[in-house]
């Protein structure tokens, strides 16, 4: 257990666990490893304007990968630790939360993709999804940067209060079910 150390797994650390459970998994995965709060903070850029920036990264790596068919955003939801933890079979994990923005050209398959793998999860991990809020932004097309991409997920892994433990129980589930739902297309 990483308990003892009192390490508090933010974004980065959650791609970087999910990368590394990918990889065992048979998937190759690249992470951004741009620190976009520092690039947040130095650029002078507002919340507002985060996805404009953030979609320059991925579109960089678009082209940098072609062969790269999804994309995982992963974020941590600004939740109540009672609603972004659960117990199953003994063992705590962080909810996840699967995030689409209604107004993007690929919204109905970025739905599919996300609503495939969460009732996979959930199928096996009663309630560890939280399943999909659809947010309609009609003042931005490119909501989440999800119209680059029909395989484009958004994926809140708890919130600021989960444990180290906690997120990465909920990384071996998510890298699992991701794994079989790419390989099994």
């Amino acid at each position: 257990s990483l308990e003892s150390y009192n390490i508090t797994p933010n974004v980065m650390m959650s791609s970087y666990l999910l990368k590394e459970k990918l990889t065992k998994n048979g998937v190759n995965t690249i992470v951004e490893d741009t620190n976009m709060a520092e690039f947040i903070r130095v650029s002078g850029v507002t919340h507002n304007q985060f996805y404009g920036s953030s979609r320059i990264f991925m579109q960089n790596a678009m082209k940098k990968y072609p062969s790269l068919k999804y994309f995982i955003d992963i974020h941590r939801d600004s939740i109540s630790k009672n609603i972004s933890t659960i117990q199953i079979d003994g063992k705590d994990y962080a909810r996840i939360l699967f995030v689409i923005g209604k107004s993007n050209s690929t919204y109905e398959q970025n739905e599919i993709v996300s609503r495939k793998i969460s009732d996979k999860i959930n199928k096996e991990y009663p309630k560890l999804s939280r399943g999909i809020y659809e947010r309609v932004t009609n003042d931005w097309k490119e909501a989440y940067n999800q119209d680059l991409s029909p395989n484009s997920m958004l994926i809140e892994v708890g919130a600021k209060e989960n444990t180290i433990d906690e997120v990465l129980n909920t990384v071996d589930v998510l890298s699992k079910i991701l794994s079989e739902y790419i390989k099994w297309i």
